[in-house]
């Protein structure tokens, strides 16, 4: 049988080592990773969760997603095939192209953007 005054000190020992624990995590540095890329949009098609698709050529191209957290520079967002796309990328993301039958386009989340016009 464990007694009264030994639960409270462990009590308190796991109540400061969750206390450590949480500071040291707190203390390291957060990394975030993207990588450039850009080509000319040969598919460009909105999304029903909000996003943008865009299917880019070379010369670094392949499926890219534009979403209301992307920061964009002067000519806007995505809007058309043949228009110019260069920024930064991150982790990858969804494009729900149609609710039924659910069909999804998977591609990678930009982080920032400037496109032609």
């Amino acid at each position: 049988m464990i007694t009264a005054p030994f639960a409270q000190k462990v009590r308190v020992f796991v109540a400061i080592a969750v206390v450590l624990f949480l500071s040291v995590v707190a203390a390291l540095p957060h990394r975030a990773e993207a990588f450039p890329f850009g080509g000319q949009a040969s598919i460009v098609r909105p999304c029903f969760n909000q996003a943008i698709y865009a299917s880019l050529g070379p010369p670094r191209g392949g499926p890219f997603i534009w979403t209301g957290s992307t920061k964009t520079y002067q000519f806007g967002p995505p809007s058309h095939a043949g228009q110019w796309l260069l920024g930064l990328a991150g982790a990858p993301y969804f494009c729900i192209v149609r609710i039924q039958p659910l069909t999804v386009w998977p591609g990678t989340h930009i982080l920032m953007m400037g496109s032609s016009q």
